[in-house]
């Protein structure tokens, strides 16, 4: 027999009431999960903190919704990255694999690749086949980084370096006064001709302290140092199943061009 509409009644208002004593439970549970997400700081010319690029908070906007979770983005020094990274705050955003650091992380899959490019005054390029090119010479770096296992075991041996913060600003004042002979500079691009092109707009649009000629530009060697890829880590155990997650929408994206997309729009 059908129930009463008196019947139907009740039952709607139970329903009404079970579902809202529910709240406290549904509503977390339907809420995007949010994972510390550590990534490299970039600061400008006069310490302030650069925005991330755009392109890649596309990237990490995409893997957001692909694994249904919400990164608190957290922007520190290389050093603190690592460090805190290390003490199990949150996932790394952007970290190379070196020996070192593969003996305290988990990697995920590459997520993209950065190029490094050496950059030299246009009158002082020099040839550059390998890394004994660089002997006697003084090599500008970013605080913190890391150029692959056989650089760092070079620093201060075969050739000196110049520590500094990621300003691009900065390093190519001290590129231009000397003190440094060439400088490494990080770059999605694969043409070298595209990173030239780059750098000399910030000299001649973004350097207004300093009297630069016309005819003064920098030139980036055809032969990067070496390709850098990118990945998430995390300290083993902490991460694991979202590790996993996150191997998988990498594989997926970079199977289906979406990172292309995403970090290129446009061509």
């Amino acid at each position: 027999m059908p129930d009463s509409p008196m019947a139907l009644r009740r039952r709607a208002l139970s329903f009404l009431l079970l579902f809202s004593l529910l709240p406290a439970a549904t509503v977390k549970s339907a809420a995007a999960t949010s994972v510390p997400l550590l990534i490299r700081e970039l600061r400008g010319e006069n310490g302030e903190l650069l925005p991330v690029q755009q392109e890649v908070r596309n990237v990490l906007a995409y893997i957001e919704r692909e694994l249904g979770v919400s990164f608190d983005i957290r922007r520190y020094p290389w050093n603190r990255v690592i460090s805190n990274a290390r003490a199990g705050e949150g996932i790394v955003f952007g970290l190379s694999k070196t020996s070192e650091r593969l003996k305290m992380f988990r990697f995920s899959e590459p997520v993209f690749a950065s190029y490094v490019w050496l950059v030299t005054r246009s009158e002082s390029s020099f040839a550059f086949a390998d890394m004994r090119d660089l002997k006697g010479k003084t090599v500008g770096v970013v605080r913190g980084a890391s150029y692959g296992d056989a650089f760092d075991a070079q620093r201060n041996k075969l050739f000196r370096v110049e520590e500094d913060v990621s300003s691009d600003v900065v390093r190519l004042k001290k590129l231009l006064n000397r003190r440094m002979d060439v400088m490494l500079v990080g770059d999605r691009r694969p043409q070298a001709e595209d990173v030239e092109n780059r750098l000399n707009r910030i000299l001649h649009e973004q350097i207004n302290d300093v009297a630069i000629p016309e005819a003064t530009h920098v030139s980036v060697m055809r032969k990067p140092l070496l390709t850098d890829e990118l990945h998430f880590a995390a300290l083993p155990g902490k991460y694991d199943g979202l590790m996993q997650q996150l191997d998988q929408v990498i594989l997926n994206a970079r199977k289906s061009g979406e990172f292309t997309r995403l970090l290129f729009p446009g061509k």
